[in-house]
């Protein structure tokens, strides 16, 4: 019988859809197997695997010697896998009272629906080996690195330190987190549905990638000098924080960094975060007189001194209107340009200023780094503040370090371009990084950023610095048989809301040595001293640079050199009357012969003092005095400051004492005789000039 037609085609049509639909199978089957089977394969193998990753060790911190500064230690950590947990409630009491962690917080962990749940991380050893002796059910440990830092509290800003998951989170730590991480291996298990591994099944081990190594330019030694240093210059000036930078000025090298106060980056959790800022680096202040250095050596470039050109300083200056007191406030009378700047006279710099212009001094404060980031390899670092636009007022101020706001590192950056021949380098920390087996990987080297004097002109710097320890204001830095050469500076604190606070200072005092030749830039900041040694730069600062580079020098193995040519030593200084002085007089009195002072007792006048007036000592000598109420001196008094203060003022300050006043001209106050802070006898005439 034939087939019908119709039937025919309802056949073929059938068996062509049965075809297409086979060869969609098979398409799919292809597409599943060939494409996306190794997608699929992992997902399967997720399913009934158990992968456990393994930590890499970050890579070894060295200081320029080779010697570790941070390494890392393998640590256990707890972990749970919550579907073989028997009995929750018994496990985390158990796991409890091991790790100190409550009962309630561990329990929610374990009841999650999770395949795996971290319940403490890198624990101590002791502790890990107590909980494996509870051989717990379901509780696992997983190895991880753990970071060390061996000598504790110090570079700790330098440093950084790394959170629970192996990142880098402050300092080099941060910076250099790609290089010294490295790549997390696994450890991969055949398991069942409740997590639990096969038995007698190998498992797979993917070991990690160790992280590489950094080699800094600090050294040990030298961190820890300065850090020693800070540490009393803290106790001793009740400071509320110091800080010192290091550098060689040929290279860039940064060979210390210390801050205070500081913190231990092995706990860095148990610190307040404002302790973990490298203050050094994200903080701005006004530096003060050390700022003169850049005013100085612009001058000398451009040719608008000598250092035999000559000043007068009556005690301050007269800008637009404003009054800018130098600090000795009777003045210095008539300098040369050498000893404008071993005295640190304001008023003489703000001449030089004057003659320079605002747009030559701005483009050599650009030339030195300031109002930009040096490109330090640390992370945080301010640009500092410069005067966008410079009036009258704002160049003087300028001039000697008042108004702009720079980094410790900044200034340390340009002081060394100013001593090494007049070239801009950039800060740096890292020297190489290094493979796992110790070769080296990357090299990094010195990197000029200009040139911001001549050569001959930084020699002429070199030489101020110089007599400026051995001459001027920076006496207390003098190192018997080394060539020192610096510079102090002391500024007030700036208000928030605008001015400066009386009674809070900033201490500096950076240097170099050998001074014909330096090697090492060293920078001291001591903030908001108190206590009886005083708040000038020349007393806080300058000492503790002393003690420093005194260290620093025998360290380095520098010799002294007694027969050295410009080398000199501070003469002997007469040490002044005091008793019945004021304490700021009996300050500005010592400071201007390059002695110390230390207060005992309460009372605001001088009783005492220790050696008596007269006697001959080195400059750098501590006058010990007794502070009183003195009754009366058999009819003396002692003059008080009337400069600056109307006659009417003036006037009756003076009666009120005893003291009677004979008065030139008009206006305000801008000198007399006898001068403030001496002893004279009551109804003592006081000559004082007035100016409009």
């Amino acid at each position: 019988m034939a087939i019908p037609r119709s039937m025919k085609h309802r056949m073929l049509i059938l068996l062509g859809m049965f075809l297409l639909l086979s060869a969609s199978l098979v398409l799919r089957l292809g597409y599943l197997q060939v494409i996306r089977g190794p997608e699929l394969s992992r997902w399967a193998l997720a399913q009934w695997t158990r992968d456990v990753s393994v930590s890499p060790k970050r890579g070894v911190i060295y200081d320029r010697h080779m010697r570790e500064l941070a390494v890392s230690a393998t640590a256990d950590t707890v972990v749970a896998i919550p579907r073989r947990i028997e009995n929750p409630e018994e496990t985390a009491a158990k796991l409890a009272a091991v790790l100190g962690i409550s009962p309630e917080t561990i329990y929610g962990r374990l009841v999650r629906n999770l395949n795996l749940v971290y319940l403490a991380r890198k624990i101590p050893a002791e502790q890990a080996q107590a909980l494996r002796a509870l051989n717990l059910p379901g509780i696992d440990f997983k190895i991880e690195t753990s970071r060390v830092y061996p000598n504790g509290r110090l570079g700790s800003h330098i440093l950084g330190f790394v959170g629970v998951d192996n990142q880098g989170l402050a300092g080099i730590e941060l910076t250099y987190d790609r290089v010294l991480q490295g790549q997390p291996g696994e450890v991969r298990s055949p398991a069942d549905g409740r997590n639990t591994p096969w038995p007698r099944v190998s498992p797979e081990y993917t070991p990690p990638t160790h992280g590489q190594s950094i080699v800094l330019t600090i050294d040990e030694v030298v961190q820890h000098i300065l850090e020693r240093e800070l540490d009393v210059a803290m106790t001793r000036h009740q400071a509320s924080g110091a800080l010192a930078v290091a550098m060689n000025p040929k290279t860039g090298e940064i060979l210390g960094m210390a801050n205070r106060p500081d913190f231990d980056p092995n706990d860095y959790r148990r610190f307040p975060e404002r302790l973990w800022r490298n203050t050094s680096v994200s903080d701005s202040f006004e530096p003060g007189s050390t700022f003169k250095v850049v005013t100085a050596a612009a001058a000398l470039n451009e040719g608008v001194v000598t250092e035999s050109d000559r000043f007068t300083c009556t005690g301050f200056a007269l800008v637009a209107g404003v009054r800018l007191a130098c600090w000795r406030a009777r003045g210095h009378g008539n300098l040369n340009f050498a000893e404008v700047f071993w005295q640190s006279c304001n008023p003489s710099f703000v001449n030089i200023g004057t003659k320079l212009g605002r747009e030559t001094l701005a483009r050599y404060i650009d030339a030195f780094g300031f109002g930009r980031r040096t490109g330090v390899d640390l992370p945080g670092e301010a640009r500092g503040v410069m005067f966008r636009r410079m009036g009258p007022v704002e160049l003087a101020t300028t001039s000697f370090g008042q108004g702009p706001a720079v980094t410790a590192l900044q200034q340390v950056a340009a002081i060394s371009a100013a001593v090494n021949g007049g070239t801009l380098f950039r800060p740096r920390l890292v020297r190489e990084v290094r493979g796992q087996q110790g070769e080296v990987v990357e090299t990094f080297l010195p990197e000029a950023l200009g040139q911001a004097i001549t050569a001959e002109t930084s020699a002429r710097v070199r030489s101020l610095l110089e007599g400026a320890v051995v001459s001027g204001s920076g006496r207390n830095a003098f190192i018997e048989g080394q060539r020192i050469g610096g510079k102090t500076g002391t500024a007030q604190v700036p208000r928030a809301g605008g001015g400066y606070y009386d009674d809070r200072y900033i201490a500096s005092f950076i240097g170099m040595a050998p001074a014909d030749d330096p090697s090492i830039v060293l920078l001291v900041i001591v903030r908001e001293p108190k206590g009886p040694y005083g708040y000038f730069g020349s007393q806080v600062a300058a000492p503790t640079f002393r003690a420093m580079m005194a260290d620093i020098l025998r360290y380095l193995n520098v010799e002294p050199r007694n027969e050295a040519i410009g080398l000199a030593r501070p003469a002997l200084v007469a040490v002044p009357e005091l008793r019945g002085l004021t304490t700021t007089a009996a300050l500005a009195h010592l400071r201007d012969i390059g002695l110390n002072l230390r207060m005992e007792k309460g009372g605001n006048r001088v009783v005492l003092q220790t050696p008596l007036p007269g006697a001959m000592v080195s400059v750098g000598t501590t006058v010990m005095v007794e502070l009183g109420q003195p009754g009366p001196m058999e009819g003396k008094v002692v003059v008080p400051d009337v400069r600056g203060q109307a006659m009417r003022v003036a006037s009756l300050e003076l009666a009120n004492i005893g003291l009677r006043i004979i008065a030139t001209g008009t206006g305000l106050a801008v000198s007399q005789d006898p001068l403030p802070g001496e002893l004279v006898d009551i109804a003592t005439a006081v000559r004082v000039v007035f100016r409009p």
